[in-house]
């Protein structure tokens, strides 16, 4: 069974097929060889054993004949019988004479010929006493008549109709055992027809049977592995045993168990990298977030040490104001004071150009804070 389920379905299909077809040839060419068997033994059988029966039927016939003329001749008071009988009695010699030669050239087995042999010589001495009654009676000696009938005439003819009947229960039995060898042929041939039919049915089932079973059982089991995967259980051992179309499908479906677990595995295998660097990243963005919130208290601070720089600045660019108004009071005074005023100036211009950086400082500071506060709403 193993080298069977191995074979390409295709294969074991033509191989099935093959097999009845040529016991259904075989059993076909029996019937046809009987038949023709059978034609030939018939023919066989019309052409001798029956045609000699024919003819030793119809011999048998002239000869009973011509017997009976004989004996009515032979114990008639009439004179003019003799006469009236004369051309069938000539008649009856030569058709018997006919019949015997049809006969002779168809005899085959030796029994058939020392029959015949001894018919003809019985027949000679039937036709001498034949001859010796008709003389008799001709002579009008009704004694002689009577003797020859009854001493010689009687017991030739017996003889001779006796022999005759031997000779075509020999043919009849000849035939007989030709029917019945026929019908023995027949009736071998009948069950040997027979045993082949059975055969052909007895086989064409077993093939159909397992041929159905090395088909349907493996692609059953392929279709539960199909089911089994299709429902997401990639655990199950999957066999393959033969290295057939189905052998090939299991191999196929274990296959792909295979690399769908392999798929499977290295897709959970990446979910679970990707688990722990998205720990990872919580875990910064937490940290993140908090060094966020420790940035924006420290901007907050800034942003409050900024403001109170601010003040003081304004508060020095109002001294600076101050302190230009009072320059320019001293202006005044020191273009009212002649010597006084050079040096004034010359002060004056110092504490100017002091009073433009206090001012160049304070725009910085305001764009220090500016950008300070905008980090802090960022954060």
């Amino acid at each position: 069974m193993t080298f069977f389920s191995n074979l390409r379905i295709g294969t074991r299909l033509t191989l099935a097929f093959a097999i009845v077809l040529g016991l259904s040839i075989i059993s076909s060419a029996v019937g046809l060889m009987s038949a023709h068997r059978n034609a030939e033994a018939t023919r066989v059988m019309m052409q001798s054993p029956l045609a000699k029966e024919r003819l030793i039927s119809d011999w048998y016939v002239l000869t009973y004949s011509a017997i009976a003329r004989t004996s009515m001749i032979a114990r008639t008071t009439d004179e003019a019988l003799p006469m009236l009988f004369a051309d069938v009695i000539s008649e009856s010699v030569k058709k018997g004479s006919e019949t015997m030669a049809k006969v002779e050239a168809l005899l085959v087995t030796d029994e058939e010929k020392a029959t015949y042999k001894s018919i003809v010589e019985l027949r000679a001495k039937y036709q001498a006493a034949k001859d010796d009654v008709t003389r008799a009676k001709a002579s009008g000696n009704t004694v002689e008549t009577v003797r020859a009938y009854q001493l010689s005439f009687q017991p030739a003819a017996k003889a001779y109709e006796n022999r005759v009947l031997e000779l075509l229960a020999i043919e009849r039995r000849a035939i007989d055992d030709m029917s019945h060898a026929i019908d023995a042929a027949n009736a071998k041939s009948f069950n040997l027809r027979l045993l082949l039919t059975a055969l052909t049915v007895l086989l064409g089932g077993l093939f159909a049977f397992f041929i159905s079973r090395s088909i349907v059982r493996p692609l059953a089991k392929a279709v539960g592995v199909a089911e089994t995967v299709a429902a997401g259980d990639l655990s199950a051992n999957i066999r393959v045993d033969s290295r057939d179309e189905t052998g090939q499908l299991m191999q196929a479906l274990k296959d792909m168990n295979a690399n769908l677990a392999k798929v499977v595995g290295e897709v959970r295998t990446g979910t679970e990298t990707i688990a722990t660097a998205s720990g990872q990243i919580a875990s910064g963005n937490q940290d993140l977030s908090s060094r966020t919130e420790e940035q924006a208290s420290s901007l907050e601070q800034t942003a409050a040490s900024m403001e109170e720089l601010t003040s003081t600045v304004k508060q020095n660019a109002d001294n600076a104001r101050q302190a230009n108004q009072l320059a320019v009071s001293a202006s005044e005074v020191a273009v009212k004071g002649g010597a006084v005023v050079s040096q004034v100036v010359d002060t004056m211009g110092s504490i100017n150009a002091s009073s433009r950086k206090i001012v160049d400082i304070i725009g910085v500071i305001d764009g220090i804070a500016f950008q300070t506060n905008i980090l802090a709403l960022n954060a």
